[in-house]
């Protein structure tokens, strides 16, 4: 029989989290739904009894005190086709659960982590464009100055639910500090303060590059004293960033609905 430690990968004095690790990535690797190699199905089995073992501290101490498993214990009593296919329909069953959880949350950390992408790039860029040539963006007409109103106002809303979403799913606001109680470890990545400075300081910085820049090229230096002023850069750096959040945010939700059809 197949040293378990060796088939996972690990040594003898794995902790449970290293030996959950080496599991999780040897399943995603030969789990039958995304491995077509004919050995697979065999070798993810193998996978599967090593971790059912090791994982659990009685099976793993019977298994380094003698060597055998339970379940070659259990098939040597009980050496029929139906329970050996009724144990591995039961193994597979529970190890595909234990698969497709791992992959779902994969799904949706990679859905908001996208989705967080868009966001902050979208901001940051469009803030910079526009700081850097506000004369492209200055409203012409009576229509254009009340469509640019209305689409401010969706965007800001729309801006301030995005952030409240990635601040809710990233961040953590630290506990007050207690004598009584020992403080909980944070099951979150960011501080809420650390994640504001990155948001404010990005916008800022994409602003101050953009009047930089704008200052720098011939387009914004000849109208720098006419209609074209530093105020209305800043002014505009307020107005357009929130509307091109809200567009390029509907077109990646409107792709992700495609994407699930």
């Amino acid at each position: 029989m197949a040293d378990l430690y060796a088939v996972l990968g690990v040594s003898r004095s794995a902790s449970s989290s290293e030996i959950k690790s080496a599991y999780r990535r040897l399943a995603r690797k030969y789990h039958p739904d995304v491995n077509s190699d004919p050995t697979a199905p065999a070798k993810f089995a193998q996978i599967n009894d090593a971790y059912q073992t090791l994982i659990d501290p009685e099976t793993r101490r019977t298994y380094d005190q003698t060597g055998v498993t339970p379940s070659s214990a259990v098939s040597r009593r009980a050496n029929s086709a139906s329970a050996r296919a009724a144990r591995k329909a039961y193994y597979q069953e529970r190890a595909d659960r234990i698969v497709n959880e791992w992959m779902q949350r994969d799904r949706e950390e990679t859905r908001a982590r996208g989705k967080a992408v868009y966001t902050t790039v979208t901001l940051f860029v469009s803030t910079f464009i526009v700081a850097m040539n506000p004369g492209f963006f200055e409203p012409t007409s009576s229509i254009w100055i009340i469509a640019v109103i209305v689409l401010f106002a969706f965007g800001v809303r729309h801006l301030y639910s995005s952030l409240k979403e990635h601040f809710d799913y990233y961040t953590y606001s630290p506990p007050r500090m207690s004598v009584t109680r020992p403080a909980k470890k944070p099951d979150k990545r960011f501080k809420r303060s650390v994640a504001w400075a990155f948001v404010v300081g990005g916008y800022l910085l994409s602003v101050g590059a953009g009047v930089l820049i704008g200052l720098l090229t011939e387009s914004f230096s000849s109208h720098i004293l006419g209609s074209s002023t530093i105020a209305e850069a800043l002014l505009y750096a307020m107005v357009y960033p929130p509307i091109a959040v809200l567009i390029v945010d509907s077109m990646y939700l409107l792709n992700l609905r495609f994407e699930q059809l």
